[in-house]
C-alpha cells in the first residue's frame, strides 16, 4: 500500500482500477528546412488544419450546448476565438516564412513559447491559461502531423485515470468512460482541465510528482478528491475506511445542496449576501448553479490576459453581456481592469515597464486614469451591456480623492457619448470602489460621499498594510488577515460605510474562511465575496449561529493582540 498526497481539484472520493494515460508523443515534432517555393503550400496545410480543428471543437461545443453543459460550451467557445486570433496567426505566419522551416515544428516553437512567457510570469491563473493554448494548438499540430492522441476507447469505463497532464479536450472524451476520478502528476486547480473535472464531479488529485512511479494498469487506487490522498493498493483497513467516507461525503452533500435555494440567514434572523468572485463566463455558470446571489467580484484583467491581447469595445460588450444574462436580475459588480504587478496584460507601457516594486507601482485605476481611451473602451463596453441586467461597476486600487473623482467624471462623459449616439443603457448603474489600502481605509468617510459602495479587497490590505509581499517564502509566514490592524480597518470601514447608508462586502480570501467570515459578520460586514463552491458551506455557517454570538467574538477579537489568538477565539466558537 502507497499513500501519496498532491492537491484537491475537483471534490469527491473515487475508487476503482488504474488506468495509465499513455504520455502524448507530439513532444517530439520533427524540424526540417524548406524552400521558399513550399511557404504558400505549407501555410495553406496550417489554415486547413486550424478550419479542421475548429469544426472539432464546434461539433463538441454544439454537442455540450444541446447537453445543458454551458460551462463545457464556453470553453470550447474559448479556444475557437483562440484560433481566430489574428496577431498570433501573424506571428506565426512571419516566423514560418522567415525560418524557411517546416510549419509543423514553427507552429509548435511558437505556441510554446507563447505558454512559457505566460508561465514565467509566475501568475498561476496565466500558467493555466498556457495550458489551453498548448491544448488547442497542439490539436493543430496533430492534424498536421495526422496524429491522434490516445484512444479514449480502450479506457476502462469508472477507473482511476492516471496521467502526468491532461487538457480540456482530454477531460471531455474522458468523461464518456465514466472515470471513478482522476490523479495527475502536472496541472492547476483553476485549469479548465479542473472546472470541467468539478463540473462533471469528477473527484480529481493534481500535483502528485512520483504518481507515475507508483502506479500501474490494474492497480487498485482510492482518490479522496476532498483532502488531496491518493492510495494505492489499498489493505482492508484503507477500503473499509473509503466506504465510510464515501458515504459521509453523499450525506454532506445532500445536506450542503439544500443551501443553493435557501437565503443566507443567521440564527437569530439577520440577512446576508453571499456572492461569487468570477473571471470568466463558465465561473458565471458555477455560480448561478451554486445559489450565488450574485457576482461580487469579476475580475476583467483575466479577459485579457487569457487573449494576450487588448480586447475591443464589441469583445468585452459581449462577455459582460453574457455573465449579466446569466445573472438575470442579480447584482453583478465587474471591477475595470486591475492591471500591472503580477498581472500582466498585453500593454507596451506595461510589459516594457521596469519597476522595483511593481506592486506598488503603475497598476489597476491608476493605468486606466492614464490610458483614458482603454478605461473608456470598457466603460462604453459595461454601460452598453447594463441593459441585460444588474450591473455595479467597481473601480480597483483607490487611494485618493482625486482618484475617484476623475474615474467618475470620465463615466460621466462615456454616458453621454452613449446618449449623444442614441446607444442604451441603463441609467441607474452604481460605482464603488475597491478598498485596499489602508490610506482607503482611513479616509472611507470621505469615500463614502462619493462611492454607492465599498468592497474590501483583504488580500492587497494584507499585503500593504502589513508591508509582507505574500508569495515570497521567506517571510508569507506574517502574512494574516486576522491581524488585529486589519480587523480594526475593516471595522472603520464598516462605520464610516453605514454612516452614509452603502453597504459594505468582503471579496479576499478571508471572505471565504470560517473564522474570517465569523469574524467579520461580528464587525458588521453583512456582504460576502468568495468562489462559487464556497457558497453552500459559507450560508450553513451563518445559519448555525446568531449575529449576538458574532459581534460578541468580534469585540473580542478587536481587543486581541495576535491573529493566532483571535483564530483560535473563532474556532472555539465554530466548534
Amino acid at each position: 500500500m502507497k499513500i501519496l498526497q498532491g492537491v484537491s481539484a475537483s471534490a469527491g472520493i473515487g475508487a476503482g482500477a488504474v488506468y495509465v494515460v499513455p504520455e502524448a508523443e507530439q513532444a517530439a515534432v520533427d524540424k526540417r528546412p524548406i524552400s521558399e517555393s513550399e511557404v504558400e503550400t505549407q501555410w495553406k496545410r496550417f489554415l486547413q488544419a486550424v478550419e479542421q480543428v475548429k469544426k472539432d471543437l464546434s461539433a463538441i461545443s454544439d454537442a455540450a450546448a444541446s447537453s445543458d453543459n454551458k460551462e463545457q460550451a464556453d470553453i470550447f467557445a474559448a479556444y475557437s476565438v483562440m484560433l481566430d486570433d489574428p496577431v498570433f496567426a501573424d506571428q506565426i505566419k512571419k516566423a514560418h516564412a522567415s525560418s524557411l522551416l517546416n510549419i509543423e515544428y514553427v507552429v509548435y516553437e511558437q505556441y510554446q513559447l507563447m505558454a512559457e512567457t505566460m508561465r514565467s510570469t509566475g501568475d498561476a491563473y496565466l500558467s493555466q491559461r498556457a495550458d489551453d493554448i498548448c491544448d488547442v494548438f497542439g490539436r493543430v499540430v496533430n492534424s498536421l502531423l495526422e496524429k491522434k492522441r490516445f484512444d479514449v476507447e480502450s479506457v476502462p469505463e469508472k477507473a482511476v485515470i492516471v496521467a502526468k497532464m491532461l487538457m480540456p479536450t482530454d477531460a471531455v472524451m474522458l468523461a464518456k468512460r465514466h472515470p471513478a476520478a482522476v490523479v495527475l502528476e502536472e496541472g492547476g486547480v483553476n485549469s479548465h482541465f479542473a472546472i470541467l473535472a468539478r463540473n462533471y464531479a469528477i473527484p480529481a488529485v493534481l500535483g502528485i510528482k512520483d504518481i507515475l512511479q507508483n502506479a500501474t494498469n490494474g492497480d487498485r487506487a482510492i482518490v479522496n478528491g476532498d483532502t488531496g490522498s491518493v492510495v494505492i493498493n489499498p489493505d482492508e483497513v484503507k477500503a473499509r475506511q473509503y466506504e465510510r467516507d464515501r458515504a459521509a461525503e453523499e450525506k454532506r452533500e445532500k445536506e450542503l445542496a439544500a443551501f443553493k435555494t435557501k437565503e443566507a440567514v443567521s440564527s437569530d434572523g439577520v440577512k446576508f449576501g453571499i456572492y461569487a468572485n468570477i473571471g470568466s463566463t463558465e465561473e458565471a455558470e458555477a455560480a448561478s448553479k451554486e445559489g450565488a446571489d450574485g457576482i461580487g467580484l469579476f475580475r476583467t484583467e483575466f479577459l485579457f490576459m487569457n487573449a494576450n491581447r487588448i480586447l475591443s469595445e464589441d469583445e468585452q460588450y459581449k462577455v459582460y453581456s453574457k455573465v449579466l444574462k446569466t445573472m438575470g436580475k442579480k447584482p453583478v459588480t465587474i471591477r475595470t481592469l486591475d492591471a500591472g504587478a503580477d498581472k500582466v496584460v498585453p500593454l507596451e507601457e506595461l510589459t516594457e515597464a521596469d519597476e522595483t516594486n511593481p506592486l506598488l507601482g503603475w497598476r489597476a485605476i491608476r493605468v486606466s486614469l492614464a490610458k483614458p481611451e482603454l478605461f473608456k473602451t470598457q466603460l462604453r463596453a459595461l454601460f452598453r451591456a447594463s441593459v441585460h441586467g444588474n450591473l455595479r461597476i467597481m473601480f480597483p486600487l483607490v487611494c485618493t480623492v482625486e482618484e475617484l473623482e476623475k474615474a467618475l467624471e470620465i463615466a460621466a462623459e462615456v454616458k453621454q457619448e452613449l446618449k449623444e449616439e442614441k446607444i442604451k443603457f441603463a441609467e441607474d448603474v452604481q460605482t464603488g470602489i475597491m478598498v485596499e489600502t489602508a490610506a482607503a481605509a482611513f479616509i472611507s468617510d470621505f469615500f463614502a460621499g462619493m462611492a454607492d459602495f465599498f468592497s474590501v479587497g483583504t488580500n492587497d490590505l494584507t499585503q500593504y498594510s502589513l508591508g509582507v509581499d505574500r508569495d515570497n517564502t521567506r517571510v508569507s509566514y506574517l502574512f494574516d488577515e486576522m491581524h488585529p490592524a486589519i480587523l480594526r480597518m475593516i471595522q472603520q470601514v464598516v462605520k464610516n460605510a453605514a454612516a452614509k447608508d452603502i453597504p459594505v462586502s468582503v471579496c479576499g480570501e478571508m471572505a471565504s474562511r470560517p473564522v474570517g467570515i465569523a469574524v467579520l459578520a461580528g464587525l458588521g460586514v453583512r456582504n460576502f465575496s468568495m468562489s462559487a463552491s464556497q457558497v453552500c458551506t459559507a450560508k450553513e455557517l451563518l445559519s448555525k449561529h446568531s449575529v449576538k454570538e458574532f459581534e460578541a467574538l468580534a469585540q473580542k477579537a478587536l481587543n486581541t493582540s495576535s491573529a493566532a489568538k483571535i483564530k483560535k477565539l473563532a474556532e472555539s466558537l465554530l466548534n
